[in-house]
Order: structure tokens, then C-alpha cells, then sequence
């Protein structure tokens, strides 16, 4: 029988998550991942919750039209880290890489980079 990790980011991920949802510019990120990783246009986003493997992001991300005209829902998605996160270091370390990459994915589309 295998035996469970112990989650070292758990102690601190109610911090790590209030501190990234009270950025403007972490959650511009947030919203960039959902468009490099997953294609999907968030309009919003917050991290909802962090682990070992990765994270998960609430994004607002607009509906199908309907009669009323264009809606907007909320939306979970998950991203997994290229590594196992074994403390909070390593964590930021790849959100900042993953952030990196997005916003170099996104200047390259864009005629920007």
C-alpha cells in the first residue's frame, strides 16, 4: 500500500492564494494561463487552490450567445507544475516561469516579441 505525501505548501496555501488574488497583475497572469495553456479567454481569474502537482483558477469566460445577448460563466480549470513543488520556493519559482512563458507566447502571437 502506498502511503500519502505530506503537502508542504498546504500550512501556507491559504496565504499564497489571498496574496495572489490581491494582485491585479497575478491575476492578469492567471488569465494568461488560461489563454496559453488551455485556450480559454478568461475575462477573470482567481486561484482557487494549490498543490505539490499544480494549481486550480475560477476564470470568467464568456457563454455561448443566447437571446440575451453574450453571458459570461465561471469556469475551474487545473495546471499542472513541469515538477513537483516540494516547498513554496520551488512553487513561485514556476509560477514565475509559467509566467514567463505565457506572456512570451502571447508577444510572439501578437507581433509584439
Amino acid at each position: 500500500m502506498n502511503s500519502s505525501k505530506v503537502d508542504r505548501l498546504a500550512p501556507l496555501s491559504a496565504k499564497i492564494i489571498d496574496g495572489i488574488n490581491q494582485s491585479e497583475a497575478r491575476r492578469r497572469a492567471l488569465m494568461l494561463f488560461c489563454l496559453t495553456y488551455l485556450n480559454a479567454n478568461a475575462k477573470d481569474a482567481y486561484m482557487l487552490s494549490i498543490d505539490r502537482k499544480g494549481f486550480n483558477v475560477l476564470g470568467k469566460v464568456s457563454t455561448p450567445i443566447s437571446k440575451e445577448g453574450p453571458g459570461y460563466q465561471w469556469k475551474e480549470y487545473r495546471f499542472a507544475l513541469k515538477e513537483e513543488a516540494r516547498d513554496v520556493e520551488t512553487f513561485c519559482r514556476q509560477l514565475v516561469e509559467m509566467e514567463e512563458e505565457a506572456i512570451k507566447h502571447v508577444s510572439s502571437c501578437s507581433g509584439l516579441g
